[in-house]
């Protein structure tokens, strides 16, 4: 292959890397994964918080201890929700196996549940769930409805109704003291869109926003993916 070619074929790769993650279905599943974070932590949290606090403070009455027991097997059969998770949303090859009740007496079963070093794992995991939820999903929708208003704005820039000029304006009032300063902010004009030319300017802006934003998110999905399957799968 000449060196022409082989530069061509470099180009096509990285477009194709590039531009490739709009139509690949395990980016769109990866962000799927990612938003599930934000229900299933907010289950999670009020599940677990409600059990340990609730533990807590029964324990002077002896079956505070027992509670705790059974909110650590709780978070010992979330690994099944994880699980399958990740084996219908991600196509994951994973599997879990919690300590069954019904193979053990009570006591042995609390005794077995409360030794296990993967429950007090899963428990934590559970818990820090709900941060990453509500932080993904803050994240994810406030980048792409950005972007995407921006995408749209040369079909809706003209409407009546619909301004791109933020609220704040393109003045900023500073006050020092008993002087006033009146200054342009120029990140307020940057995203001020009155005319088609800056209209199509913002609908580049939005297509960049996209696609970045669908490699970012689409990556931190998989590497939450890949964190959880090593929790699942050890030993």
């Amino acid at each position: 292959m000449s060196e022409r070619h082989q530069t061509a074929a470099a180009d096509r790769s990285v477009l194709g890397r590039l531009f490739g993650v709009t139509t690949d279905r395990e980016s769109y599943r990866s962000l799927a994964y990612l938003l599930l974070r934000f229900p299933i932590g907010v289950a999670y949290f009020t599940t677990f918080v409600t059990g340990l606090v609730l533990g807590l403070a029964l324990i002077p009455l002896g079956v505070g201890v027992p509670l705790l027991v059974i909110v650590l097997g709780v978070a010992d059969h979330a690994g099944l929700v994880e699980a399958g998770l990740l084996r219908r949303v991600l196509g994951r090859d994973v599997s879990w196996e919690p300590i069954d009740p019904n193979q053990l007496p009570v006591w042995q079963y609390l005794k077995t549940v409360a030794t296990d070093g993967r429950s007090y794992l899963l428990f934590v995991y559970c818990l820090a769930t709900f941060w990453i939820g509500i932080i993904s999903f803050t994240l994810l929708v406030t980048w792409f409805s950005f972007s995407v208003v921006y995408l749209v704005a040369p079909l809706v820039f003209w409407l009546p109704g619909v301004s791109y000029r933020p609220q704040a304006g393109t003045e900023q009032l500073v006050e020092i003291g008993p002087t006033t300063i009146t200054t342009s902010n120029p990140v307020f004009d940057l995203f001020t869109i009155t005319t088609l030319p800056e209209a199509l300017l913002g609908s580049v802006i939005g297509v960049i926003g996209c696609i970045a934003g669908l490699h970012a998110f689409s990556g931190v999905g998989q590497v939450l993916a890949s964190l959880t399957e090593q929790l699942l799968t050890r030993r």
